[in-house]
């Protein structure tokens, strides 16, 4: 009796298992579930300071992401409250506010107050991380921070 109900048992654990694993695998960080803020990487070439400014280098600290396999930041900047700056990319990227050509730019620079969004892209049946390919489904905000820059 043992030796029958024994491998089925272990059949019944094992099918739970694989079960689970494939929900867990399919799951998506809910909206608001992560963390951002800022801070101005130091290098040898620069001098090392806490604030953000026009034309400095910035970065992020975040979680909530890692489970993703293509989360993005999208940084934006404002002066009187005018769009001057906007860049996507990589959580674990640098950003140069205000870039090399930006409304920032023309404006000769100056102090300009910014936004920082965690964000992940759904596909277009929102079931599952957009990919690359095909139709968009909308954006997942994850977490949302401000920080001003000075010039």
């Amino acid at each position: 009796m043992i030796r029958k109900t024994a491998p089925a048992a272990v059949t019944a654990i094992c099918l739970a298992l694989g079960i689970a694993s494939v929900a867990f695998a399919g799951s998506l960080p809910a909206a608001n579930s992560g963390t951002i803020s800022v801070y101005v990487p130091t290098t040898t070439l620069s001098s090392a300071t806490s604030q953000p400014r026009y034309q400095g280098s910035v970065a992020f600290n975040t979680t909530g992401a890692n489970t993703l396999r293509n989360p993005r930041v999208w940084v934006a900047c404002y002066q009187n409250g005018a769009l001057v700056y906007g860049e996507g990319g990589s959580p674990t990227g640098t950003f140069k506010l205000g870039g090399d050509m930006s409304q920032w730019v023309l404006n000769g620079g100056g102090a300009a107050d910014c936004t920082a969004d965690l964000y992940y892209i759904l596909n277009a049946k929102r079931t599952s991380e957009w990919n690359g390919k095909g139709a968009q489904g909308g954006n997942v905000y994850l977490a949302h921070t401000l920080f001003a820059a000075a010039s």
